[in-house]
Order: structure tokens, then sequence, then C-alpha cells
């Protein structure tokens, strides 16, 4: 399973909001041909208006992170840009949603939840990411991991790895933010 955000609803919205940029251009320019200056400088400004929400949406796509979570059966593979990370499920030690500054400080009584999920490995490498930048809820992808982890039999559900095509060639679980299960 590959999860990925989902950009549809940004896109709907842009397309939209060209819709109603090229009613307004219409409006103003018929108006403006009919002699109503004042009505045809308000459909201008509010076609301004819309296209600079046109801009800020274009630019909001551009900027959409290329990540992807991979759940494989040997290994879990984290591409965030041109970062690509694999932890094999054997080494995974520990998956939290614990603030490591509480932990690190030794306030353990004192432990925050955040939306960030931190993995340690076994030979004690660790990192961390945001999963909801892949569209997954943070609470049941933790889940997800520690039942990968621990269920070998559920793992071979899974498709196996062989190389970085395979996170292009597969299909994608994409959504605005989803609860994943096997």
């Amino acid at each position: 399973m590959i999860f990925a955000r989902s950009n549809r609803s940004i896109l709907l919205f842009g397309w939209a909001v060209v819709g109603v940029a090229v009613v307004l251009a219409s409006a103003g320019a018929t108006l403006l041909l009919t002699g109503r200056y004042l009505g045809a400088l308000v459909a201008g400004m509010l076609a301004l208006v819309a296209v600079a929400v046109v801009v800020r949406t274009a630019l909001r796509l551009r900027r959409w992170p290329a990540a992807r979570l991979g759940f494989f059966r040997d290994r879990l593979v984290l591409v965030q840009g041109r970062t690509e990370l694999q932890a094999p499920w054997e080494q995974l030690d520990t998956v939290t949603l614990a603030d490591q500054g509480d932990w690190a400080a030794g306030r353990w009584p004192e432990v925050r939840l955040t939306d960030r999920l931190t993995l340690r490995l076994r030979p004690g490498r660790r990192f961390s990411f945001r999963p909801a930048i892949f569209g997954v809820e943070p609470a049941a992808c933790r889940d997800l991991m520690l039942r990968l982890r621990d269920e070998e039999a559920l793992r071979k559900r899974l498709p196996e790895f062989d190389s970085p095509l395979d996170l292009v060639s597969r299909p994608l679980h994409t959504g605005n933010l989803i609860r994943p299960e096997l």
C-alpha cells in the first residue's frame, strides 16, 4: 500500500475560481460596452481578485509535497522530495507520537502527544515525519505500523519491495485524511 495526499480539492477550487473570473470579466466587458462604467469597474475589480486567488492556488499546487509512504512486506519506505528512507520491519523498535523533547528532558509523566510520528530503529537511528502530509491520520498510522511490526502474517498480505520504481508503479491510496487499515 502506498499513501499520498490528494490535491483534488485544491484543483476543483482552482477551476471553480477560474470559471468565476471568466464570468466576471465577461460581465465587466458587457457592462463597459453598454456604458455602465461603475458596474464595469466593480466587475473588473472582482475579476482581478478572482485572478489573484487563481494565482495563489496555482502557487500552492506547485509547492504540493511530492511525498509517498509505502508499506511493503519487508520494509516501510518514506519518500519526501529527494529524501528516501527505508526501515525494515525487523529493525523497527518504537513508533510513537510523543514529543521527543519531553523524553529527552526526563519529564516522563508529562508526555505530550504531537502529530509527528517518530520511528526508532534498533541500531540507534531514528527519524520522524508528519503522517498528515501523506493523507494518513497520525494515530491510525502509528497503530498500523505497530501491527505490521508485530504480526508477520499481516505483512504477508502486502506486496514485496523490488525497487524504487515500485513507489511509482503501484496504485496510490489518496485522500485528504484517511485511516489506513488492512
